[in-house]
């Protein structure tokens, strides 16, 4: 297990270059300093799976591009399944490297903002059910994807939802939802 303390954002990519070079295999928990999470699952040093709050492959990379500063923690032991390897043969890598998604898009005027739910207050007890669902499926990193996504879910059913969008297998998450729903009353979801 490797970790490091807080970086800049490019001191993460050369992590992750100097993972792939040993050709490690395992996941790569990112957290920034604001507690975003992303989870670089790692094969051979070649990357098969990016997420980032809620987002996989190029749309992870653009998210994961707007942390500041950062640590990670490479789990030897957490190997997710491959699934499918990168989306038409986008080297994600490469897409980390690239200073272009740094700068901001130009735009042409006042952009229409979608209002979003208040937060709501979740009850200490559901959090921790819903942790511990969680780390069986991701591992120890489900405390703070819990924490994160919490703060941002305007109810039970959409905190399930974000968080089972974290779950990179789609197996995984389906079991997670129908788990998290009948554990917390709240049906499918």
């Amino acid at each position: 297990m490797t970790h490091q303390e807080l970086m800049p954002f490019g001191g993460i990519v050369d992590q992750l270059r100097q993972f792939r070079d040993q050709r490690r295999t395992g996941t790569a928990f990112i957290v920034s300093d604001d507690n975003r999470m992303a989870q670089v699952h790692m094969d051979g040093g070649n990357i098969v799976m990016l997420l980032c709050r809620g987002q996989r492959g190029e749309e992870a990379v653009a998210a994961m591009r707007t942390m500041l500063r950062a640590s990670v923690r490479f789990d030897d032991s957490y190997v997710a399944k491959q699934t499918g390897g990168t989306a038409a043969g986008v080297n994600l890598m490469d897409l980390l490297n690239d200073p272009a998604p740094l700068r901001a898009p130009a735009r042409a005027g006042p952009q229409p903002t979608r209002p979003r739910p208040a937060p709501a207050a979740f009850a200490r007890e559901d959090l921790l059910k819903l942790e511990r669902m969680l780390a069986g499926h991701i591992g120890p990193m489900a405390t703070i994807v819990c924490a994160e996504h919490a703060s941002e879910a305007g109810d039970l059913r959409a905190l399930v939802m974000a968080l089972a969008a974290d779950i990179p297998d789609k197996k995984q998450a389906a079991d997670f939802r129908l788990e998290a729903g009948r554990a917390l009353g709240l049906g499918a979801v």
